[in-house]
């Protein structure tokens, strides 16, 4: 898995370089609520930013989820709100929102839609993430 962050940076940088011209003409739409259901539901993502990989999301039937990284395990809910996904955990103050654009077998998303930040991606992923046993680092 050490080629992980080293593709997680070039696809990042490959991403950044997008024309800002196929920005503004709507070239990249971000998935519908539907779309990004589709491709999520009953499966599990490593999520990928410059540094690396730094967490893990399984995407379970009812648009729940549960997400895991090396501090915390969360369990929650995702819903449409205009174009983002947002991410409702027990426990958090805030949801999080993102836009999610397909890339062929994995996703890139932007939080809160803003193309300006440094965008994370999401690669399939063989494991089930669960809360169980979590005890945090």
């Amino acid at each position: 898995m050490r080629a992980a962050p080293v593709l997680a940076l070039v696809l990042a940088l490959l991403l950044t370089l997008q024309p800002p011209t196929a920005q503004a003409e709507g070239a990249d739409p971000p998935l519908s609520a539907q779309d990004f259901e589709a491709i999520v539901q009953g499966r599990t993502f490593d999520t990928l930013n410059l540094s690396g990989r730094y967490g893990v999301e399984t995407f379970l039937p009812g648009r729940r989820a549960i997400w895991r990284d090396a501090g915390q395990c969360l369990e929650g809910t995702w819903r449409a709100e205009g174009e983002m996904i947002c991410f409702d955990y027990l426990g958090e103050p805030f949801p999080y929102c993102w836009t999610y654009h397909d890339r062929g077998g994995w996703l890139v998303a932007w939080l809160n839609g803003d193309r300006s930040r440094e965008p994370i991606t999401l690669q399939p992923a063989d494991e089930v993430v669960t809360c169980e046993g979590f005890f945090g680092v």
